[in-house]
Parts: C-alpha cells; structure tokens; sequence
C-alpha cells in the first residue's frame, strides 16, 4: 500500500476500504488464505505478517486501524520487503501473489529487477492499480513489470472498488491441480475479467 502523502484527504480511506473490501472475499485462515500488508512511503514497514491474524474479522480490524506514513514514495523498499517475506515464512507451495496500489509511480531498474526475481525465483503473482489524479504516476509504468495483463489505471480513488470482485476472481482461481484458496461465502465474482491471468506455478 503506497502510504506516502497524499493531497486528497480522502484518499487514505479509500484505499483502506478497497483492501478491506478484497481480504472479505477469502477465506482467512492459517491453512488457507493469508495476508500480509506492507505499507511503504520513503521507506517501507511490514504492517500486518502472514500469521498475525487467522480469521477475517480479526484481518478486517488490523487493516482499518493502518494509517499513513507520509513522503515520498519508493515502491522498491515494499519489494525488496515482499522478498523478504516470500523468502522467509511463505508456505511451501503456496501461491504467492502481491497487489500493489499506487498514486505515485517512476520505473527505474532496481524495480524492474526486484520484481524479475519475485516472478523468476518465487513464481509470483504481481498485480497492480494506479491513480493517476496526482499527475505523479508514470503512464505504462506498471506494465513494464507486473505480470502480463494485471494492472489498471484509474482516475480517482473512487473507482478502486470497481476491481474488487474482479481481483477477486483472479487470485481465487487456482492454476495448479487440486482446489485452490476459494473464495469466502457468497456470490462468485460476476465482473467481466480486467486482463488474461497469467499462468505458471502459484
């Protein structure tokens, strides 16, 4: 979660209130779906771990209780702390997937590569939203390094919610033989895909 400064007084909420609304979708537990938030502006910090919390509401309050860091913005120190984490308390074989949200976004090198590495060595998932109200956010940027087809711009903060069912629908369906996290109770996700989702070994 991109928790630089923002300009827009609503903005924070917003982007609480879209990870809240995708963390509902699973089935939060030790065995099944687990979440790890990693907040980052200059630097980066490892909010809430793997383990921290093994049911939804107990994750649902963790993450409304998040607040901003302020400054800048340095996606490379959330990815070299999601490496961090795949590397030490990932489960073995488990699909490994990071959503980023972001208002502020330059491609340089050291992001390209540590998102290369995410792919390569840990087969990862890298999806992406970015806001492009700021003016602060490089247009294709998140292209050149998530995997194939899963990223969006958007205007405004708003339309975060738009992508949540459809969110949902990717990282819930399993590419791998066996069933795969599922979603929580309710309704499967009836949104028109966003992209293709890639494919490889989760």
């Amino acid at each position: 979660m991109d928790a630089s400064t923002k300009s827009d007084s609503n903005a924070w909420r917003y982007i609480v209130n879209f990870l809240r609304s995708v963390v509902s979708s699973f089935r939060i537990d030790s065995n099944c779906v687990r979440v790890a938030v990693i907040r980052y502006a200059d630097r980066a910090d490892v909010t809430i771990r793997w383990n921290q919390y093994n049911d939804v509401n107990g994750l649902l309050s963790g993450v409304q209780l998040l607040t901003l860091l302020g400054g800048g913005s340095n996606l490379a120190t959330a990815l070299q702390a999601f490496q961090t984490l795949a590397s030490g308390s990932a489960r073995s074989g488990a699909r490994l997937v990071a959503g980023i949200v972001t208002d502020r976004l330059t491609c340089n090198q050291q992001i390209t590569s540590l998102a290369t590495s995410l792919k390569n060595q840990y087969s990862a998932t890298i999806a992406g939203i970015a806001v492009t109200r700021t003016g602060a956010v490089q247009s294709g940027c998140l292209g050149q390094f998530v995997s194939p087809n899963l990223h969006a711009e958007i205007t405004d903060y708003s339309q975060l919610n738009a992508y949540v069912s459809r969110i949902a629908q990717f990282l819930c369906v399993s590419t791998a033989p066996g069933p795969g996290p599922g979603p929580g109770p309710g309704p499967r996700p009836n949104l028109q895909p966003w992209g293709k989702r890639s494919t490889g070994k989760y």
